[in-house]
Order: structure tokens, then sequence, then C-alpha cells
């Protein structure tokens, strides 16, 4: 009888942590799975991590970890926050009792989240204790990301030695993971390190490295070339600058920095009126550019050319502005920061040895409570032994009504099974409408083609295209497999790599959708590429957006224009509110 109690009993305890277990996993479940979509997919991870319910939560590790992930999720998804209620029960438990990657992470978004405050000691603080670990680490990709942040962080405290060397081992660690667009980026940024230190042999090796990763796009060869020529001009001879200055024809849209060298590159070979002409197309991007940079060019030139007032002005200036940024630059005090962190480090060794004497001492007490329970224990075990006669009754009694109530919980639970094959018998239903509903979406686009022969082919092809779409999102939402959704993202792809094709299918769209829209703008004489160009605008694009997109220096005289076409004054009302007003009403 009592092997049968015990048996009953131990049944009854594995059953309540079974239930408990289960509950556990299902939320330990969804953080691993939006760990392992987090660097591919972070918007999917966001998603899954805003469904935990965290006060389900059972331990301090596990909302730790929500809270990490979740950090990560927001950064990712570019969520800047400035608070640190999303990551404080990581800080509270990784940094005592986490491993060292758990540690490194934890550093390393503590340190985002003061840059987002502007707090720029702390953050640099935050992530020096982090570079302090990174020998017991293997998330490479941290490290790095880490590395790059510290190195921001050095570059606007002028400590230029410490922001190339952070980049220059940010960029060994993508060459490893096999990441040439990031290392590239963090060559770059090591180059430009290089020739603020004026350290020709470092820039050499760089320029070097660089050269090795392809392929690059239109824009990163841009961006080497700019600052490819900003070394020649500090290390080169004139001949590699005349052969440098030479190629850049070949580069059809060169940004700020590299125009502002080659207006430099122009004035040293003596080419004052070509300088000029350059330095005046930097003023006709709407962008902003480096001031100090660009008088320190302009004011050369200006004086060369004879323009001795214009030239003071803009020295008055520099020096002006020069003067601040080394006053500011002075009073900054990176080091403090690295000698605060020392102070601190021997003061957390110091807490740990007298954390260790007190727990000693909680250890010495423990000890003699235990002998003194287990004492206690013998006691009482000999008293139960009279009472186990009267218990024994007093217990089957108990066991009758326990399983009487076992049982009341089953039928419980049997009922509410059935209610849920109900709930999901009704779901299923709705499920069958909702996708019924998009069948006869793609049905009615598919009638669109076959009753509407005279369509022509292409404006047909784009139809067929959508249906294949609409046909994978339906079976992606109908089967929740990621592998229907494979050819949206091929089609997403080659819409983003062919920009004129893209327009050209959007702009058959609207004439198939909006035909009227369409024609108001041929009976005004706009060119195709100027239609193409308003359909962007319709779409729901703004301004910045569309010429972001469009990414051409025509951009500004294209909508010029259309306005005038279309008799719109500049000042009158925004052309893309005016485009979408047109579709509306027409």
């Amino acid at each position: 009888m009592k092997f049968t109690h015990n048996t009953l009993v131990l049944m009854l305890l594995l059953l309540a942590c079974s239930t408990i277990s289960c509950s556990r996993t299902k939320e330990q479940e969804t953080l691993y799975r939006a760990e392992a979509l987090m660097e591919s997919h972070p918007d999917s991870a966001l998603t899954l991590l805003s469904t935990i319910d965290k006060r389900k939560l059972y331990s301090k590790k596990q909302e730790a970890q929500y809270a990490l992930l979740m950090s990560m999720a927001l950064d990712k998804n570019c969520i800047d926050t400035t608070t640190f209620e999303v990551l404080q029960p990581a800080i509270e438990y990784y940094l005592s009792d986490g491993t060292p990657n758990e540690q490194l992470r934890t550093y390393y978004y503590q340190g985002r989240i003061f840059q987002n405050q502007g707090d720029r000691d702390k953050a640099l603080n935050s992530f020096v204790k982090g570079t302090d670990i990174i020998s017991t680490c293997d998330d490479s990709l941290c490290i790095a990301r880490l590395l790059v942040a510290q190195g921001g962080l050095y570059n606007e405290f002028y400590d230029f030695n410490s922001y190339t060397d952070c980049h220059l081992k940010a960029a060994n660690i993508y060459n490893t993971l096999g990441l040439p667009k990031l290392e590239f980026d963090c060559l770059l940024n090591a180059l430009n390190g290089s020739i603020l230190l004026k350290n020709k042999a470092i820039g050499d090796s760089i320029i070097n490295l660089c050269s090795r990763i392809s392929p690059l796009s239109d824009t990163e060869k841009s961006m080497f070339y700019g600052y490819n020529l900003s070394h020649t001009l500090n290390f080169g001879s004139k001949e590699d600058l005349e052969n440098l200055v030479s190629l850049s024809q070949g580069y059809s849209e060169l940004d700020l920095n590299s125009l502002l060298n080659l207006a430099s590159a122009h004035h040293k070979l003596g080419n004052n009126e070509l300088a000029m002409q350059t330095l005046e197309n930097i003023n006709n991007f709407n962008i902003g550019y480096d001031t100090l940079k660009y008088q320190a060019i302009q004011f050369p030139i200006l004086k060369d050319l004879g323009y001795y007032q214009e030239a003071l002005a803009v020295y008055q200036d520099f020096s002006s502005r020069l003067e601040s940024i080394n006053s500011h630059k002075f009073s900054q005090k990176a080091q403090s920061v690295e000698e605060k962190h020392l102070l601190e480090l021997k003061a957390q060794e110091d807490a740990r040895h007298k954390s260790r004497i007190i727990w000693g001492c909680f250890g010495g007490i423990a000890v003699l409570l235990m002998g003194i329970m287990i004492l206690w224990l013998l006691v009482r075990s000999n008293k139960a032994k009279r009472e186990l006669a009267v218990e024994k009754v007093r217990a089957k009694d108990a066991e009758n009504a326990k399983l009487k109530s076992e049982k009341d919980n089953l039928v419980l639970e049997n009922i509410n099974l059935q209610l849920e094959r109900d709930n999901k018998a009704l779901e299923a239903e709705n499920l069958a409408h909702r996708v019924e509903a998009l069948e006869n979406e793609s049905d009615s686009l598919k009638a669109l083609i076959s009753n509407r022969e005279e369509l022509p082919m292409e404006v047909q092809r784009e139809i067929k295209v959508r249906i294949e779409m609409l046909n994978s999102l339906l079976a992606s939402y109908i089967t929740n497999n990621d592998q229907y959704e494979k050819p949206y993202d091929v089609w997403i792809k080659e819409l983003t790599e062919n920009k004129d094709e893209f327009m050209n299918s959007n702009r058959l769209a609207f004439q198939v959708s909006h035909p009227n829209f369409i024609q108001y703008f041929v009976d005004h004489g706009l060119t195709t590429d100027e239609i193409n160009y308003v359909c962007l605008y319709a779409i729901g694009l703004r301004g910045k957006e569309v010429g972001n997109y469009m990414n051409k220096r025509s951009h500004v005289n294209t909508s010029s224009a259309i306005r005038k076409k279309l008799g719109i004054d500049k000042h009158e009302t925004n052309i893309g509110i005016y485009v979408r007003k047109l579709l509306k009403n027409l």
C-alpha cells in the first residue's frame, strides 16, 4: 500500500512537471526561432518576438534572452531606442551570469542605446568593456560590429589611430566570414584614417586590399575612386594624380567627398577653372557636405583666380570654424574613459573578493543549519512512525478524493479539447473563404488577359508576372511554407536591379488600370521616360524618394520639365500631390 501511494505521488509530480515544461517549451521555441531568423530576416524575428507574452517567461534567464533578442531585432529593423526599458533584464542577468558571447552582445546594444541618447562617453565605455572580453568570445559578427561602432566614436573623438585600427580589425573579421561588402566599407574607413594620419604605408596596403575585392557596385567604385584620389593627393606624384584625374570621366556619379577631392586635384594640377566648376557642381547638391574641407579647397582656388576679396572672406570663416573644432577637440577626454574603465574593473574585482568572503560565510552557516536540520529530521522520523497507522487511513481517503478530482479534470479537458477542435474547424472554414477570395482576384486578372486580346504582349506579360506572384503568395499563405515566396523574392530583386524595366512595367500597369490617367500625360506632350517618372509619384513615392531611387543628377531637370509641360508653378503645389489627385479624378 505504501509503495502504491509513493508511486502515485511520483506520477502526479511528473505530470505536473510535464505540464509546466510544455508551457515553457512554447515560449522557448519562439525565442529559438526568432534567434535563427535574426540575421537573415530581422523583420520576421521582430514579428515573432512581438507574439510572446512577457508574463509567461518563467525565469530571469529567459527574460534576459527575450530582452536581448528584442533589442537586436529593434536595432536591425532601424528602430532606434533611447531607453533601457527593453534591454534592462539582459543587463541585470547577463553581465553577471551570462556567457562571454551574451555579455559581449549586451555591452554592444547597451552602447548603441547610449549612442542613440547622444552620450558618447558612456557608449564608448560600454564598447571598451566589450572589447575586454573579445578573446573569450566566438561571436565574430558581433565582435566586428562592436569594433565598427567603437571606431566611429574614436573618429568623433579625433583619435584617428584607434579609428583606423578598429576598422582594420573589423575588415579582417568580415573577410574571414566571407562578407566582402562589409569588409570593403571597413577598409574605406581605415583608408580615410590612414590619410588623416599621413601614413602612406598603411594607405598603400589598404588600397591593395580594396583592389582585390570584386565585384563592386558603381557606388562602391565611385567611393573607392574618391578615397584613392585623396590618397594620391597626399602621397602620389603629379603624374599619378594626372592619370587618376583622367579616369574621373569613367565614374558617372561621384559622391560629394570624391567631387571635393577632384576639385582639389584640378587645383593642384593648375586647372583652377575646372576646380571652380567642380565646386559649383557641388553647390547644386541639396544635401550637406564637409564645409571645412570645402573651404580649405575653395580658398586657394579663389586666390589663384584673383578673387582676393572672396578668398579672404572664405579664409576668415574657415579659420573661425577650425578654431571652434580645435577647441572642441582638446576638450574631449577619450583617455579618461579608459582610465575610468580601469578603475571600474578594479572596483568590480574588489567587489567580487568581498562577495566571495560573504558567500563563504553564508556557506558555513548553511552547512551548520543543514546539520541541525538532519538531527531534527531524525527525531521527527521516529515520531512519524508512531503516527503512520493513523495517517494511512487519512491518506487512503485523500487518495480517493484526488482520484475523483483527476477524473473530473479529465472530463473538463475533453470538453476543452472538443471546443478547440470546433474553433479550429471554424478557422479552417474562414481560411477557405479568404483563399477563395484571393483565387477570384487571380481569375479576374486571367480573364483580363483572355478577354482583351488587343492588349500589347508586354502588358500581358506584366499581368502574367503579377498573377504568378499572387499564386506564390497564395500558396505561401495556405501552407505557411517560405519556399513559395522565393519567386516573389526573385521578382523583387529583378525590380531593384533593373530600374528602367520596373518603371516601364509600372507605367504599363497604370495604362491598363487607368488609361485616362496615362492619356492625360500623352496629350500634354510628356515623353515615355517622363511618364515613367510621374508613375513613381502615382504609387506613393515622395520627391526625395523618387530622386534616391532614380539615383540620377537629371532628377531635378526632369521634374522641372514636367512641371513646365503640365503648367504647374513650382510654388503652386507639390508634384506628387498633383499626380495622385489627378489619378483619383481621372
